[in-house]
């Protein structure tokens, strides 16, 4: 089934990747153009009957990510955003190289509780802390992988290695998983009405912290390709 149509014009899809070792993976086999817009890196191909812009960020983080997506939807005409990225677990219960959709977004680095007495993570401009993500997408990845976890993302500019951290976010915001790139894309594809997916996987557990995610990114990453292009298809 067709979610996302353009009449006869050909889907464009945006994908966004922090890293590298993040975009390598989606591109192999791939006849991928690379086009430079600044500082960003944009892979151009067909997939699935599909446009494809990827752009790698500059950098990590939330102000680059939502950087190379406003590029995507301004420049490159995306008519949807797809990310995919490797994340840390908040409890136990998330296992190490689990892959999940990304159902909700918290950026928990938003705090104006001095100034107008906002709960932690509220936006004005949004009904809830936890700002949703696009139904639609995320009833296409039930389809395709009916038992794949939906679940909520702590985000902000910040790698979480302690295990005290990541239970705080846990437990203030009932996140599962916490990255530093969600908020951005979310936050941006919500101005400009653009839906988005994001699909996770763990690198590091609760416990594992910055060792253990340079010991299983690159392991990591690999995880969450077949997913992505399933979800291409079904567009």
């Amino acid at each position: 089934i067709q979610v996302y149509t353009k009449g006869e014009a050909v889907m464009t899809v945006g994908i966004v990747v922090a890293m590298d070792k993040e975009v390598a993976p989606f591109l192999k086999g791939k006849n991928a153009t690379e086009i430079r817009y600044g500082k960003y890196s944009v892979f151009n191909f067909k997939l699935a009957g599909k446009d494809i812009y990827l752009i790698r960020q500059y950098s990590v983080g939330e102000i680059c990510a939502a950087g190379a997506t406003q590029i995507l939807i301004t420049k490159f005409g995306a008519d949807v955003i797809l990310n995919f990225g490797v994340v840390g677990a908040l409890t136990s219960e998330i296992s190490l190289l689990s892959t999940m959709a990304v159902g909700s977004v918290v950026h928990y680095a938003m705090d104006t509780t001095s100034f107008n007495g906002y709960e932690l993570g509220k936006y004005s401009c949004f009904d809830d802390v936890a700002i949703a993500c696009d139904k639609k997408l995320l009833d296409i990845v039930s389809g395709i992988v009916p038992d794949l976890p939906v679940v909520r993302c702590a985000s902000a500019d910040k790698f979480v290695d302690s295990a005290q951290e990541k239970r705080f976010l846990n437990e203030q915001f009932k996140a599962d998983i916490c990255d530093m790139e969600s908020a951005g894309i979310v936050i941006t594809c919500a101005f400009n009405e653009i839906p988005c997916l994001l699909i996770k996987t763990v690198s590091d557990s609760l416990t594992g912290g910055g060792k253990q995610y340079s010991e299983t990114v690159l392991q990591a990453v690999t995880q969450y390709v077949s997913v992505v292009e399933k979800v291409l298809e079904r567009l």
